[in-house]
């Protein structure tokens, strides 16, 4: 059984339109299925969780057609049945885990290839907000950051602009402009670290960002050569910088000069712990939030993703 569960209005409509293409493909006729689609945000964690409890075991692969945002909610409704295959089928605006995992071609070739079996394997983080102990950790595929680009995204998701520059393919912009909007207005945090049980305090930051590869905001290399691998994730400070000097910083993102500014960081780590006397703005995986303090760990435990262009290809390239 193939579940299919769509976001029906990521980029601008494309999850509804690649479904109702897909629908006739002769693969996707050949093959047992069902679609579900979202109506809200936070519905494809809830449908992804039902659909493992109603296919315990009869489940070939889950399949996402939407963003970033639909497939970490997936993700999230899957933690506890890791055996469940995921799949991704890119239809949102900015589609960062396709990059990273070289999830490429039209929504018919991806299928072949997840119907084939072409798989890699995803090792996501977990972060946990303000010690929130009862509750279990949540789990991010892409990234997760603290402090301007956390606001470059909660502007991003807001504005008007974005559903028309989705609809001309032109979502990597969405997030050009939002930075030059947050960048008038922002302040840089004191914030306290723990990297590996070394505590750490930090003044006048910017930003600080773990992830699971190279790509984010739309396809800006944030941290290039990403090694997508079990244990460690890289993690990105930029500090005492002026504000047009992040400007500059940016622009080089796209191709990953900014690695070269002295007021950037990088450094390998397998847990890390943020806190700040402030409230800090976070994004995960492209959603928004604010907290006080983040735990955040690598996960030892893998999933499967179908789809990819091949296993040994994706290795040869991202490690």
């Amino acid at each position: 059984m193939y579940i299919f569960i769509v976001n029906p209005i990521a980029g601008k409509g494309q999850g509804l339109k690649i479904l109702n293409k897909l629908k006739k493909n002769i693969l996707f006729k050949q093959i047992p299925s069902r679609c579900f689609i979202t109506d809200y945000p936070g519905h494809a964690e809830l449908l992804a969780r039902q659909a493992v409890k109603m296919y315990p075991t009869q489940i070939k692969s889950l399949i996402v057609i939407g963003g970033d945002g639909t497939f970490y909610e997936v993700l999230n409704g899957t933690s506890s049945h890791r055996s469940v295959p995921l799949s991704f089928i890119p239809a949102g605006s900015g589609n960062d885990f396709a990059r990273g995992y070289r999830i490429k071609g039209n929504p018919s070739k991806i299928l072949k290839r997840i119907i084939e079996g072409n798989s890699t394997l995803c090792w996501p983080g977990s972060f946990t907000i303000n010690e929130r102990q009862s509750q279990p950790p949540k789990l991010f595929a892409n990234s997760i950051g603290f402090g301007f680009d956390a606001q470059i995204v909660k502007t991003a998701n807001q504005s008007k602009y974005k559903g028309w520059l989705n609809k001309w393919n032109l979502g990597t912009l969405t997030y050009v402009i939002a930075l030059i909007d947050v960048l008038r207005k922002f302040k840089p945090k004191t914030i306290e670290l723990v990297i590996d049980g070394q505590k750490r305090k930090l003044e006048n930051v910017w930003m600080v960002t773990i992830s699971n590869h190279s790509y984010y905001g739309g396809g800006m290399k944030i941290i290039p050569n990403t090694k997508i691998q079990p244990r460690v994730f890289p993690m990105l400070i930029i500090k005492n910088i002026s504000h047009w000097k992040v400007l500059a910083l940016f622009v080089t993102v796209f191709w990953g000069g900014h690695i070269r500014f002295k007021e950037v960081s990088i450094e390998y780590i397998s847990s890390l712990q943020i806190s700040s006397d402030s409230l800090i703005d976070y994004q995960v995986d492209g959603q928004y939030g604010t907290c006080y303090s983040c735990k955040i760990m690598k996960q030892s435990t893998t999933r499967e993703i179908n789809g990819t262009m091949s296993e040994n290809n994706l290795l040869e390239i991202t490690s």
